[in-house]
């Protein structure tokens, strides 16, 4: 009966042992499992052909996975969003292992593939890229002959009425195509856009965005401020994605701000940061909207609101600009008090401009 019993046991834990590999290798995504010493104790089949790891059972981390990186979040919790092996692209986790009276026994490195959609999407910003592209020489063409029309015969005021509501109609697709492209381009995750740095003087380009920018009749009213404080000092940032952003907040402040309000655009700096804000008198917004302005096509369901175009792009845009250079965006608002947007840009590594006092202002 001794015999027998052990025997029994055998059965089962080879049975146990059989059941645990069917349930690792059912698991797509690379798992590997380690004792509390970081060697390694088991893998699954997707791991295996990964890695190859069959024959470094028992063997460290950094020698089962040839990356410092992996191993620093593995070991230590290092910050790593996702991990590129050859064309393939992870997310990686750490899962503690315990036992049943809650102690440690050791730890689950698993690798969520994340390729597919990384592909997928990529594809689909460069598709959209390439439309908005297009889109742009047919829209060049009809604003410019559009434009004309008063250069080729008399026009009187109902036709000049027409050609100004085909003018604002192409100025509204204008800005859409580009919103759209930027948003795909500058998004922090899944952009391509390179970033091309430049010395920019944060008082010329707002200077420049508001001087430049058309303001519809109906807000013919509005008091437009422009305040840079002295110790704005001149930043290496994307002089592009600067005026796409700072564009955005501005057109917003347009948009939402009643005709006979007021409008500040404003820089200074503040914990080694350079902040720029576009504060209005508007209607103001409620914490909970709050809490989704910055994501890809929101809008404020608002009655008063309803007439106004957008894409719900613009500040999703205006986020991924400041994530692009290390900063972050947000909004100070309360209902009927209007509403500050701010994005930040830190004073330190790329953004710093070296011998930034020799350069000519």
């Amino acid at each position: 009966m001794h015999v027998n019993a052990a025997h029994d046991d055998d059965d089962a834990v080879e049975l146990t042992q059989r059941l645990l590999r069917s349930v690792l290798d059912s698991v797509s995504d690379p798992l590997l499992i380690f004792d509390l010493e970081w060697r390694l104790l088991r893998a699954n089949a997707a791991a295996l052909s990964l890695f190859a790891v069959d024959r470094h059972l028992g063997a460290p981390l950094e020698q089962v996975i040839d990356s410092e990186s992996l191993s620093a979040f593995a070991r230590a919790q290092q910050p790593l969003s996702e991990w590129a092996w050859g064309e393939r692209v992870f997310i990686p986790t750490v899962q503690p292992v315990t036992t049943d009276d809650a102690g440690a026994a050791g730890f689950i490195l698993m690798l969520r593939d994340v390729t597919q959609y990384k592909r997928l999407s990529r594809n689909q910003n460069e598709f959209i890229h390439i439309v908005a592209h297009d889109l742009r020489s047919p829209l060049t063409y009809m604003q410019g002959f559009a434009s004309m029309i008063g250069m080729v015969g008399e026009v009187n005021e109902r036709q000049k009425h027409f050609v100004d509501k085909v003018l604002a109609g192409i100025s509204q697709i204008a800005a859409l195509v580009d919103n759209i492209s930027d948003a795909g381009r500058f998004d922090v995750e899944t952009g391509f856009y390179e970033m091309s740095r430049a010395h920019c003087d944060l008082h010329q380009i707002l200077r420049h965005i508001v001087d430049s920018h058309l303001i519809p009749d109906e807000k013919d009213d509005l008091t437009i401020k422009v305040e840079v404080a002295d110790d704005v000092p001149i930043i290496n940032a994307d002089p592009n994605m600067l005026e796409r952003a700072i564009t955005n907040l501005y057109d917003n402040a347009i948009k939402y701000t009643p005709n006979g309000g007021t409008i500040t655009v404003r820089a200074f700096c503040e914990n080694d940061h350079v902040l720029v804000n576009v504060s209005d008198n508007g209607l103001g917004i409620t914490e909970e909207d709050q809490r989704h302005l910055f994501q890809r096509h929101v809008r404020l369901a608002r009655d008063e609101y309803r007439r106004i175009k957008g894409s719900g792009l613009g500040l999703f845009i205006v986020r991924s600009v400041a994530q692009r250079h290390g900063g972050d965006a947000w909004v100070r608002s309360a209902p009927d008090e209007g509403s500050t947007f701010f994005f930040s840009i830190p004073l330190k590594g790329d953004n710093l401009v070296i011998n930034s006092a020799t350069v000519q202002t």
